[in-house]
């Protein structure tokens, strides 16, 4: 049996995966879960992530377990390139920016401010080598804080916390 109903264009990923016919009722309920999906905006691509410490060889590391991790990373060094990228993205929501204390609190860039700025549903982590600025850091704006060292694999399970956190909120 056909179905007489079209499916949103990001559906097509998932059905792919499916690789076989599907009859009239499981496609329509694969329709009605995926309508839930898209209207809780859970993301179907890669969650994008920014990356912004002046430390290019921890930035290189902690992107390339990222991007196995499937997500979609991006580097920057100073909070003008993060902007920056941010900007040329354009409405393509990064979903997660992990920063570095210092920059989180170099107080010509208001780095924090200006990426909510740019979009207030954006998550920001904040990676600290202290935490005597941490009350001030999430006066920025910052959601998370964590204290270094830190291992990669721990910022992936914050950032799956941050990102799962933003799908429950939406929600309520």
């Amino acid at each position: 049996m056909k179905s007489n109903f079209t499916f949103h264009p990001s559906y097509k990923i998932i059905l792919r995966k499916l690789n076989r016919r599907l009859s009239g009722t499981e496609a329509f309920t694969l329709h009605l879960l995926l309508d839930i999906v898209y209207k809780y905006r859970m993301p179907l691509d890669k969650p994008r992530v920014m990356i912004v410490q002046e430390d290019n060889d921890a930035n290189t590391m902690l992107a390339g377990l990222l991007w196995l991790k499937g997500y979609e990373v991006y580097k920057a060094s100073t909070a003008e390139e993060c902007l920056s990228k941010i900007n040329e993205l354009g409405n393509q929501k990064v979903h997660v920016v992990i920063i570095s204390q210092q920059l989180a609190l170099d107080g010509r860039a208001m780095l924090i401010v200006n990426v909510k700025r740019s979009n207030i549903e954006t998550k920001i982590l904040v990676i600290a080598d202290e935490d005597t600025d941490k009350t001030k850091i999430l006066d920025y704006g910052a959601d998370e804080f964590t204290l270094k060292p830190i291992s990669a694999e721990n910022v992936a399970d914050k950032l799956f916390m941050l990102l799962t956190r933003e799908v429950v909120s939406d929600n309520r």
